[in-house]
C-alpha cells in the first residue's frame, strides 16, 4: 500500500504544470477596438449593436480594470492616450487574428456568403429586403459585416463579396455597379417651415451643413452639378451617414441625402427635400468580390441575381 502511494506521489511530482489561464473582459476589448478603430462611440455602437451609454460603460469598466485612460475626449470624436495607442496597436492585430478565425471556421461549419456592407446600406436598404431572398433561397445563408469604411478585400479572407460606395473600379476586385446615387439636401420639416431656409443652391454655401468626413467632396459635386463652384464653409462633420441623417431628422442642418440609403427617412416624413430636382452623382453602389476565382460561387451567383434585380425593381 506504501509502496502504490510513493508511486502516485512521484507521478504527480512530474507530470508538468498547466499555467493558470486569466479571464480576460472580452466584451469590454472588443468595445475598446471598434470605438479606436471607428473614432467615435456614435459609430462603434452603430457597428456594435449597442447604445452609445452602454457602449460608454464597457469603456470606463475596462479603464478602471486597467487602471488607466484610454481615450480623450475631443470636439470631433475621441482621441486614444499615450497608453490607449500602445494597447490598441498591441491588439488590433490580435482581435483581427481572432475575429477572422472565428469567421472562417462559422463559414465551414454552416456555410453562407459573407458580405461586407456600410451600416447605412445595411439597415435603410438591403435588410428591409432581404427577406425576400430568405424566403426564395433559404439554402443560402447570407451573414452581413457592417463597418464604415471600406474593406480590403483582397486582405480579408473571410469575406465574400462587398457592396461598395465609389467611382470604381478598385484594384484587386471585380466590381458591377448595382445603384446609381442621386443626391438632394434634405432637412426636417420642421426648419423647413422657419423663416431664412435657403430658397435657392447657392444660399447653400454658408448654410449649416452636416455631413461625414467624406461628403464635403459630395457636396462639391453637388455644388458643381447646379453651376456653383464653391465648397461648403460652415459643415458639421459626423462619421456615420446614420448620425448625419438622424441629425439632420432633429434639426441640427441640412444633410445631403442620397438616394437610395435616404429613402426611408423621406418616406416617413422625417427628413423632407428642399429642392424639387436631384443630381445623379458619379459615384454608385457597387457589388464587388476578388477578382481571382474562389469558393462559393455558386452562393454569390443566387445573391448577385437577386441583388440585381431588387436594385432593378427599386429603380423602376
Amino acid at each position: 500500500m506504501g509502496r502504490r502511494t510513493a508511486g502516485i506521489s512521484t507521478a504527480a511530482r512530474h507530470r508538468p504544470t498547466l499555467p493558470r489561464m486569466r479571464r480576460l473582459p472580452l466584451r469590454d476589448i472588443e468595445a475598446f477596438v471598434a470605438v479606436a478603430r471607428a473614432g467615435s462611440l456614435a459609430q462603434a455602437a452603430v457597428i456594435l449593436n449597442l447604445s452609445v451609454p452602454a457602449l460608454s460603460r464597457r469603456i470606463q469598466q475596462l479603464e478602471a480594470g486597467l487602471g488607466v485612460r484610454l481615450f480623450e475626449r475631443q470636439p470631433r470624436g475621441l482621441a486614444l492616450t499615450a497608453a490607449g495607442d500602445t494597447y490598441f496597436a498591441a491588439l488590433d492585430p490580435a482581435w483581427r487574428s481572432m475575429t477572422q478565425a472565428t469567421d472562417e471556421l462559422r463559414r465551414r461549419d454552416h456555410g453562407g456568403l459573407t458580405v461586407s456592407v456600410m451600416p447605412t446600406f445595411a439597415a435603410n436598404w438591403l435588410m428591409p429586403r432581404l427577406h425576400r431572398f430568405q424566403a426564395r433561397h433559404g439554402a443560402v445563408q447570407i451573414v452581413l459585416q457592417t463597418s464604415a469604411e471600406i474593406e480590403d478585400l483582397p486582405a480579408r479572407s473571410e469575406l465574400d463579396c462587398a457592396i461598395r460606395l465609389g467611382r470604381g473600379p478598385w484594384p484587386g476586385v471585380t466590381s458591377e455597379p448595382l445603384l446609381a446615387v442621386d443626391a438632394v439636401p434634405v432637412l426636417s420639416p420642421h426648419l423647413r417651415d422657419r423663416c431664412g431656409v435657403p430658397r435657392h443652391p447657392r444660399d447653400l454655401v454658408d448654410a449649416r451643413l452636416i455631413g461625414t468626413d467624406h461628403q464635403v467632396e459630395f457636396w462639391q459635386e453637388w455644388f458643381a452639378a447646379a453651376g456653383i463652384d464653391a465648397a461648403p464653409s460652415n459643415c458639421v462633420v459626423f462619421d456615420n451617414l446614420q448620425v448625419v441623417y438622424e441629425a439632420a431628422s432633429a434639426g441640427m442642418g441640412i444633410a445631403l441625402g442620397l438616394d437610395p440609403v435616404v429613402r426611408p427617412f423621406i418616406d416617413s416624413g422625417r427628413l423632407v427635400p428642399l429642392f424639387a430636382g436631384r443630381v445623379r452623382l458619379p459615384r454608385q453602389f457597387h457589388l464587388v468580390r476578388r477578382s481571382a476565382a474562389g469558393g462559393k460561387a455558386r452562393d454569390f451567383a443566387v445573391f448577385s441575381d437577386w441583388l440585381f434585380a431588387e436594385a432593378a425593381r427599386f429603380a423602376a
